[in-house]
């Protein structure tokens, strides 16, 4: 069956072809929020927030139909695990961004991006936490 054939079948039926996956970009940042935000498009996602701020990135997480999201450890001086802990209660998957050599104490599964990190690290990561886990 041709594929718009196919879809037209699908949107008949009811059934919508998936949208683009959701990523919820945390950064404090303008100017790296602003890059993100670019290079997230160009992958092909669609871009929640940016969330500059705690408050914000938690209602975000809380109540947003998301697929994944980028998350900056310390947002204005605040540690952003409440927005991980939120995210990982619902099993969203989430990369954390950071510019500190600390390790992080808790989330240890999940992958971190070293700022400033390069375009293919961040695709990367995304495959990453995306790709179906056997």
């Amino acid at each position: 069956m041709p594929a718009i054939a196919s879809a037209r079948a699908r949107a008949e039926r009811g059934v919508h072809a998936p949208p683009h996956p959701r990523v919820l970009v945390v950064e404090d940042d303008c100017l790296i929020a602003s890059a993100l935000v670019d290079d997230l498009k160009e992958f092909g996602f669609s871009v929640v927030g940016p969330a500059a701020d705690l408050a914000h990135a938690v209602a975000i997480a809380s109540t947003a139909p998301l697929d994944c999201a980028l998350v900056d450890v310390a947002l204005c001086g605040e540690s952003a695990l409440p927005v991980a802990e939120i995210l990982a209660h619902r099993h969203l998957p989430f990369v954390f961004m950071t510019g500190d050599d600390a390790p992080l104490v808790t989330f240890q599964d999940v992958p971190v991006l070293m700022k400033p990190f390069t375009v293919e690290e961040l695709r990367f990561a995304l495959r990453r936490i995306l790709s179906p886990q056997p």
